[in-house]
């Protein structure tokens, strides 16, 4: 007997609609299709009821499901999120978008928010595909002929982190790990985009592996990962020699034709189990000792830049303990290469402070119950927690008077505001580890032990930047003019700076004359950078990855860069700059009643003196930009001012002498030692 209610099929890209149509003819049900213009394939629904409208007019598309008697929807294919520019909202969809704050809400986030509204809104029931089309979830086990090596088994775990990582951003859902190294990872463009980045950026020896998993906390009713035929031809055209997807958590489109493409192309696809194998990871961990007689370090990271101190930390203590030392804890892919075993996936951490808190803060403060038990069960020498003081303090705060040395990496910057926050911190932790050569007197003065370990760019390798080999290999002439630019790492941020940045060079153009651009970005923002880039009137060079970066900044005669640790990389590089930002005015006004300092830039903070020039919020313009660059260029002498200041502040943070990392470990060995001699 066949389903009473009407379904409505909301139609987007790939072969998924047309799947759920055969299904509901198969069984007899009635169904509507609203298909989405630009986004499903054109001319497919031409024999099937359904009606064809623009993404932003949901409004019009649910008074058509609800005219066609529709009690159960069903979103099924890929949707590109088109630019807000383009969306041209009608009414019902610009409330939709006020109410649930999409512009901060990644494509999950925005799901849920959607899904909600309609089935509590609108009375319809949604509905996931893999309840319409039986057999269309991932089943454990290999696939086809191929089976993955040990090799790649390997690089299938790594990849389940990564993904794991980037999804619990809320960014995408897939990975790319050749020979252990994350060549690329999903963002807004989606993955055949990964996959032709993977195919650019890979190694030398066996092919890699595309992994594709659900997002922690994914609606499991919409934009689940999805592979079929045309995935495993994208992926040999990249190179990649096989696939993983998570069991129960991946749309198979077309199985058995999935699996003669695999076969045929010599790639394996296998489905894997992601909780159990991270449950596996989690036993192992207070077991891995590996014989080593030195002491346990349980250290906690709980976002990437975190897991880049964590990472070099790790190495530097296995250097200062001669290998005798070992780790458990939490951390992303950079603190696995050093040999821990994350306790659980960082990425769940990620979302702390971020919109979606709210609704994780159950999860959350299980993690915080869960980590303060496996610290208190493995009584290791130390916890060594860095940075994310909402989740570090909360852990530590739990483990005072357990007998276990609690140690903090990266200070609260209770000298730029909430001063109170030094008393609270001294009140639980044991030691604190600065960046900055300042800090340590605040916390002192409140009796908590403070050392400074110095700034981890001067470690990051900005002042190795070759700039002859980058205007080389881009054909830019020594006597050619660049400049380099820096719009932010974040979607806020170059949503809000890309075009006073293009409207800046344009009227640095019409004064200056000719001149090249060259803007660096990082893998989850390059396609937004790209299409922002492209509204410019400039000659624009987009690059990718760190040794670029470095190397454009040192190719660059001068820079323009929105506030960040970009600055400091730009201190590193000796290239002159100019530094600016734009917030939300309210936000701004909130702001400057709670911050203390004058300086923005940690060079003119820790000179005390304006090295670099902040042109910040009312004066983050276009023309004050421009003049500003244009004064740059013209005069030498400023130039020669700034690298001078430059030269002066990275020495007092820590440039010079012994890494950071090193003198961080020293102090956890030293501050270990005094606790087991006492």
């Amino acid at each position: 007997m066949p389903p009473s209610h009407k379904l409505g099929i909301v139609a987007g890209g790939g072969t998924l609609p047309a799947q759920i149509i055969e299904a509901c003819r198969k069984s007899g049900r009635d169904f509507f299709v609203i298909a989405l213009k630009g986004q499903a394939p054109s001319g497919s629904f031409a024999d099937v009821p359904h009606v064809w409208l623009r993404v932003g007019a949901a409004g019009e598309a649910i008074v058509r499901l609800k005219t066609a008697g529709c009690k159960e929807l069903v979103m099924a294919g890929a949707v590109a999120r088109p630019p807000w520019w383009a969306l041209r909202p009608d009414g019902w969809t610009t409330g939709f978008l006020a109410r649930s704050r999409a512009r901060i809400l990644g494509d999950d986030g925005l799901l849920k928010a959607l899904i909600r509204t309609l089935e509590d809104d609108e009375g319809f029931r949604v509905v996931g595909a893999d309840t319409l089309v039986p057999g269309l979830l991932a089943t454990e086990g290999v696939y086809g002929q191929v089976k993955p090596d040990q090799q790649a088994q390997d690089d299938i775990e790594q990849g389940i982190g990564a993904a794991l990582e980037i999804g619990g951003r809320d960014i995408g859902q897939g990975a790319v790990v050749q020979l252990g190294e994350v060549l690329a990872v999903e963002d807004v463009n989606g993955t055949d985009a990964m996959l032709k980045q993977a195919g650019r950026m890979r190694l030398d020896g066996p092919g890699g592996v595309l992994v594709k998993i659900r997002k922690p906390g994914q609606e499991q009713r919409a934009d689940l990962p999805t592979i079929g035929p045309a995935t495993v031809a994208a992926a040999w055209r990249a190179g990649v020699r096989g696939i993983a997807v998570e069991a129960g958590g991946t749309l198979v489109l077309e199985r058995e034709a999935l699996i003669e493409e695999a076969d045929r192309a010599g790639l394996f696809v296998i489905g894997v189990d992601v909780q159990k194998s991270q449950r596996a990871k989690s036993r192992t961990i207070a077991n891995d000792r590996d014989g080593k007689s030195g002491p346990l370090i349980f250290i906690v990271a709980g976002e990437p830049s975190g897991d880049v101190l964590g990472a070099r930390l790790m190495a530097a203590l296995k250097k200062e303990s001669s290998g005798e030392v070992s780790f458990a804890g939490i951390g992303g892919a950079r603190m696995e290469e050093q040999g821990i075993k994350s306790l659980f996936p960082m990425a769940e951490l990620s979302v702390m402070g971020a919109a979606e808190v709210i609704p994780n803060l159950p999860r959350i403060l299980s993690r915080i119950r869960e980590t303060a038990a496996a610290v208190d069960r493995m009584r290791p020498a130390a916890l060594v927690t860095i940075d994310s003081p909402d989740f570090s303090f909360r852990v530590a705060k739990r483990l005072k008077g357990k007998g276990i040395k609690l140690i903090h990496y990266v200070a609260p910057s209770v000298w730029a505001w909430r001063p109170g926050r030094a008393r609270k911190i001294a009140g639980f932790l044991d030691h604190l580890l600065t960046l900055l050569p300042f800090e340590p007197p605040y916390f002192e003065a409140e009796g908590l032990p403070s050392t400074f370990v110095g700034h981890p760019v001067v470690e990051n390798g900005a002042d190795t930047g070759k700039g002859g080999d980058f205007r080389r290999r881009h054909g830019i002439k020594k006597e050619e003019t660049l400049i380099a630019v820096l719009p932010g790492s974040r979607v806020g941020e170059i949503s809000r700076l890309h075009r006073i940045f293009g409207d800046a060079l344009f009227l640095l153009a019409k004064k200056h004359g000719d001149f090249r651009v060259v803007v660096p970005t990082v893998d989850v923002v390059a396609g937004m950078v790209r299409d922002a880039c492209a509204q410019w009137s400039v000659p624009t060079l987009i690059v990718q990855g760190e040794r670029e970066k470095y190397d454009a900044l040192a190719a660059a005669d001068v820079a323009l860069a929105a506030s960040g640790t970009v600055a400091l990389e730009l201190a590193m590089a000796r290239t002159p700059a100019l530094i600016t930002y734009r917030i939300n005015p309210i936000t701004a006004w909130i702001v400057r009643r709670l911050i203390r300092v004058r300086f923005v830039h940690l060079v003119n903070i820790v000179l005390d003196r304006e090295v670099v020039p902040e042109l910040l919020q009312e004066s983050c313009r276009p023309d004050f930009l421009a003049a500003a660059l244009e004064d740059l260029l013209l005069d030498e002498a400023r130039r020669r001012r700034q690298i001078e200041g430059y030269a002066e502040a990275i020495k007092q943070l820590g440039h010079g002498g012994p890494s950071p990392a090193s003198r961080a470990a020293k102090v956890v060995l030293q501050v270990i030692t005094k606790a087991d001699a006492v």
